[in-house]
């Protein structure tokens, strides 16, 4: 009897003392393995223990946050190409500028035909520019940005709307005035439908329809929860309160419009009727419109300062989700290396009474 029960007890102590062994090993071998990952709690959700509803809460926070930096990344290269352009687009009208005061003391009609050719050029360098893209999306098309602004950039200089304005000089022989030679070109820019994308730009009596339509296209990104900046340029947006019979109230088409009818002044001199007034009004004409374009760069630089302000911003957001979400993943690498000291001691411990049990008689457990 004394063997059976002597049997029968260490076996149950045994089995207690294994299972007690198989805690500390199993104790030993998560700690070793936050120990070798930087004090990770563990490589699965189940293995976090009460951490877990943090990390279900911080990462899906921390992927929008980076989603919206990532969008403020793509505006701001679109901002930074649309800026390039626009100074390419002012170096070009000031150029223009500078011909024009060249040619309005006494002028021959070859100097004319120079200065007119090389506003023929520069129309074909301002669409090239309008129709600047990042990959596959153009800076000025507005939302639809896979939509080239200028429909056929090779036929500005020379398509049916800028003969029909460089026609319109004629009138200036008739007797006309060049008011009546910049109404008769600003409504043959505001009726055309060739030059510019249909998603920009409409066919209107005044330009108004237009620049309402051009004005909707504003691109915009989302920057934040329930927060959505507009940015870039469209090229026929304007202002329907500088409307005029000698305005389209967009600067852009204004500028080419000018340039159209700079272009159609080959064969005049000075001794040409109207000629003076028309260099005149034509060379005011370009300066205001240089000088809204100017205000247009401004309002790209003021929308990159935003940008990167908002940029700052989520950043700092980002990297504190970013300590929450490793204080919730992790534990203290020193509290780690003390526990797994104690673990090895209690191992150590327990092998030593295992080895004495196996000589230990029923008399031992009385």
């Amino acid at each position: 009897m004394s063997t059976s029960i002597g049997q029968y007890g260490a076996s149950a102590a045994s089995l207690i003392l294994a299972a007690g062994v198989q805690q500390l090993t199993d104790t030993q071998t998560t700690l070793a393995w936050q120990t070798s990952n930087d004090g990770i709690i563990s490589d699965t959700y189940a293995g976090l223990g009460t951490a877990r509803s943090s990390v279900f809460q911080l990462t899906p926070k921390i992927t929008q946050v980076q989603s919206w930096q990532s969008n403020i990344t793509n505006a701001q290269n679109s901002l930074s190409v649309t800026s390039t352009a626009l100074e390419q687009i002012v170096s070009l009208a000031q150029t223009m500028a500078a011909n024009l005061l060249s040619i309005s003391g006494t002028t021959e009609a070859s100097t004319v035909s120079t200065t007119a050719s090389e506003a023929s050029s520069t129309l074909d360098q301002i669409a090239t520019a309008l129709n600047t893209s990042t990959g596959s999306s153009y800076v000025f098309a507005g939302q639809d940005s896979t939509e080239a602004p200028i429909q056929d950039p090779s036929d500005v200089s020379t398509g049916s709307l800028s003969t029909t304005i460089a026609n319109a000089l004629s009138t200036l022989s008739s007797g006309g005035s060049v008011s009546d030679v910049l109404t008769a070109a600003t409504e043959a820019m505001n009726s055309d439908t060739t030059l510019f994308s249909s998603t920009i730009s409409t066919a209107s009596s005044d330009g108004t329809a237009s620049l309402t339509l051009a004005n909707s296209q504003q691109t915009s990104t989302v920057t934040g929860d329930s927060t959505s900046t507009t940015y870039g340029i469209v090229a026929t947006q304007g202002s329907t309160s500088d409307v005029s019979d000698t305005s389209t109230g967009s600067p852009i088409k204004d500028l080419i419009r000018d340039m159209m009818l700079i272009s159609g002044m080959s064969g005049m001199s000075s001794s040409s009727t109207g000629y003076s007034d028309l260099v005149t009004q034509l060379h005011t004409s370009l300066v205001n419109t240089t000088n809204q374009i100017i205000n247009m760069e401004t309002t790209v630089g003021a929308q990159q300062n935003a940008l990167t302000t908002r940029s700052t911003l989520l950043t700092n957001t980002t990297t504190a989700l970013e300590t929450q979400l490793s204080n919730a993943r992790t534990t203290d690498i020193a509290t780690v290396a003390v526990q797994t000291t104690n673990v090895q001691d209690s191992l150590k411990a327990s092998f030593i009474l295992i080895s004495d049990m196996k000589d230990m008689t029923l008399a031992n457990y009385i």
